[in-house]
């Protein structure tokens, strides 16, 4: 009886083990944020923080901008294209390439009409292959307010 509880007990310490790891591969934490809002250029960055691998591609919505478009940064460095619809942006390689694990500016986004404050949510990050995505900003979305700019939306 002895032997048997304690091979119960392997087996349940191994199951407990086995999930946690795969838990960790398939909710990987990312965040994104926005910052530097410049309103005489019409700007603002739009920063991460990959601290659990690799990205191979990403997609979030913004609200409170109308988007005209989105350049530089590491999605540019990476080879990434980056499309910017008026409210969600998208970015991926058709190469394959990926953005490092790490943190900085991912992009800056142009916009052409503004509202009192800008929000990102909905982010998605993918991991290379496809396969899941990272757990990406779990407190919700990221806002920055635009009340030194002159209102146009």
């Amino acid at each position: 009886m002895h032997s048997l509880l304690n091979r119960v007990n392997r087996i349940s310490l191994v199951a407990v083990i086995f999930i946690g790891f795969m838990s960790s591969c398939l909710l990987m934490a990312t965040s994104f944020e926005l910052q530097n809002f410049n309103s005489n250029a019409q700007t603002v960055d739009v920063m991460y923080n990959f601290d659990e691998g690799d990205v191979a591609g990403f997609q979030f919505e913004v609200s409170g901008l109308t988007l005209s478009g989105a350049s530089g940064g590491a999605s540019d460095e990476a080879g990434f294209t980056v499309s910017a619809g008026t409210s969600v942006v998208l970015g991926f390689s058709f190469s394959g390439a990926v953005i490092p694990e790490g943190s900085g500016l991912l992009t800056t986004l142009s916009y052409s009409e503004i509202s009192a404050e800008a929000c990102l949510s909905n982010t998605i990050a993918t991991v290379p292959g496809g396969q899941s995505e990272y757990d990406s900003n779990e407190g919700g979305p990221s806002c920055i307010s635009t009340a030194d700019a002159p209102l146009t939306a």
